[in-house]
């Protein structure tokens, strides 16, 4: 058996003895089987080869660590790392065929998220005035995120006429097959097979001279099971406007605020989508008109959101649900006007040397409901909540200090809530070109049991392995540890890796434990499950 696939069912053989063995066994053979036998997306640090159907933005995109860093300068740091492999130095012209050298996380901090109309020389490229020039904004996708869209000024030439308006449009499609199986039925005798279709439409055009940009993404979700699961949505919708050192953006749009792992405290502006996933990651779009000023003292964000998305839970078939029925159709709120209820929200952050410092404030409706019990169902009930929010990492060397932390009000509660913690990466372990990164995390939350996340006094414990390969292969697995029970704890598993040219492979595990009937966990401890997400890019 290779060493890699040892380290891996050494790992998963270290689940809490606790578990039941016919569960233990059959979890270990599942993910023995679907997780051991695959190589393990493209990873910081690593190598690429550039299929022909890849672009700059998708790539960067795939290997930005997470949404503190903008799309853009992952794309800079690749540019830095490797002019050879664009043509002429343009950053329009990534040449297919050549092997990317990936820039890690420090790298891609240490570039700015604006540049200057005329670019910085690339090592080895040589540049030759054009008869005619004009400076242009690189025709890739804008960065989809919270972050500044900083884009890049190239300097192209100029020798045909204005393009029509189609010809400024470019199309993404992704189809995903996503079987889930649960080796036990569910606590209402739930089937264990669940299996869903998703498919999912990128499409953006900007003007010629790239000051404006409009971008379009359906989302389609189709569940085999649970019909509470289909959804129809507009992920992002939206017209950017780009004025040099401000940016307007006005439509639907997803932001995400933060920079710790195991669970995102600032992150606000989005309704999540916890149908797709638990842990929160997936989101609603949420419709706003967003204003970006970037500042020598640091870039502030002010936002307008003037409609509200509800929170779905799973139906009577569905998996992951409580024991008593979400009533959403009598859905109560604090504020008078409901969904329409205009909140607000600010944010600034700053980059000083190797740390990243956010402070945010949010005022509107709680993304968070609360449940409130009503005969044989429970009721949504959705206050009028005030956020404070603060979020950092800081870098030393091969160690990322993280912390984020939040003050909340509501007219029944005050609560704070803090996850703390680091990661440290261990660079070619195992005589290869592996990355190995360990997290550990402290997760608080005043509000103890009353709270609407598992994570009142817990311990984050994680392992990320990047194996730096062509396919852009890597394995997170993560474990939750409540201090003050021993008997309740979950545990994650993520991995994926490319097939070929427009095919990826991703492998999604969960594992729920708990005998306290008092705290959520207990009511999932029969929906651990494992998930093969099978993308299709075209």
């Amino acid at each position: 058996m290779p060493t890699l696939t040892k380290m891996r069912c050494n790992v998963l053989a270290s689940w809490p003895a606790s578990l039941p063995a016919p569960m233990k066994g059959q979890w270990l053979a599942a993910l023995c089987f679907l997780v051991c036998a695959i190589p393990a997306a493209a990873s910081p640090g690593g190598q690429l080869q550039v299929q022909p159907n890849d672009t700059l933005w998708r790539i960067a995109n795939d290997i930005r660590p997470d949404h503190s860093i903008s799309v853009m300068q992952v794309m800079l740091a690749i540019y830095e790392l490797n002019p050879q492999a664009f043509g002429q130095g343009d950053l329009n012209r990534l040449l297919h065929g050549v092997t990317l050298q990936l820039p890690d996380r420090e790298h891609m901090l240490r570039q700015s998220s604006q540049l200057s109309a005329e670019p910085a020389e690339a090592p080895g490229v040589a540049t030759e005035p054009a008869p005619q020039m004009e400076a242009t904004l690189a025709a890739v996708p804008p960065p989809l995120s919270s972050n500044p869209v900083a884009t890049a000024v190239v300097v192209t030439e100029v020798s045909d006429p204005a393009p029509v308006f189609w010809q400024n449009v470019e199309w993404f499609s992704q189809l995903n097959l996503m079987p889930r199986w649960y080796p036990q039925t569910g606590l209402q005798q739930q089937a264990q097979w669940h299996s869903s279709i998703s498919l999912e439409f990128e499409g953006y055009w900007q003007s010629d001279d790239r000051s404006h940009t409009l971008v379009f993404s359906p989302y389609l979700r189709w569940d085999q099971r649970d019909s509470a699961r289909h959804l129809l949505d507009i992920s992002e919708a939206y017209w950017l406007y780009f004025g040099g050192d401000w940016e307007l953006r006005a439509g639907i749009n997803k932001v995400f605020w933060g920079a710790v792992e195991s669970q995102r405290l600032v992150d606000i502006i989005n309704q999540r989508d916890l149908l797709d996933r638990p842990d929160g990651e997936s989101k609603l779009g949420q419709p706003m008109l967003q204003l970006s000023l970037i500042r020598d003292y640091g870039t502030v964000q002010a936002y307008l959101l003037p409609y509200f998305r509800e929170r779905k839970f799973a139906g009577e078939e569905g998996r992951l649900r409580l024991p008593q029925r979400v009533d959403s159709s009598n859905t109560l709120y604090e504020s008078r006007h409901k969904r329409n209820h205009l909140d607000w929200a600010l944010r600034w952050s700053q980059q000083f040397s190797s740390l990243d410092l956010g402070l945010s404030y949010f005022q509107g409706t709680a993304r968070e409901p609360v449940l409130l019990p009503t005969e044989q169902q429970l009721t949504p009930y959705y206050p009028q909540l005030k956020q404070l929010g603060l979020d950092a990492q800081w870098i030393l060397g091969s160690w990322l200090w993280k912390t984020e932390a939040v003050y909340r009000h509501t007219a029944a509660e005050h609560s704070k809530a803090l996850v703390t913690g680091f990661e440290y990466t261990q660079v070619g372990i195992n005589d290869h070109f592996w990355d190995l990164g360990w997290l550990l995390e402290y997760q608080y939350d005043s509000r103890g049991l009353g709270a609407a996340t598992v994570a009142q006094n817990d311990l984050f414990a994680g392992w990320r392995l990047a194996l730096n390969d062509a396919a852009g292969s890597e394995i997170l697995f993560g474990m939750m540890q409540d201090l003050d029970r021993s008997h309740s704890r979950s545990a994650y598993l993520e991995a994926s890796t490319r097939l070929g040219e427009r095919l990826r492979l991703r492998v999604d595990g969960w594992l729920f434990h708990s005998r306290y009937p008092d705290e959520l966990l207990y009511w999932l401890r029969r929906d651990d499950y494992i998930q093969l997400t099978l993308e299709y890019y075209f």
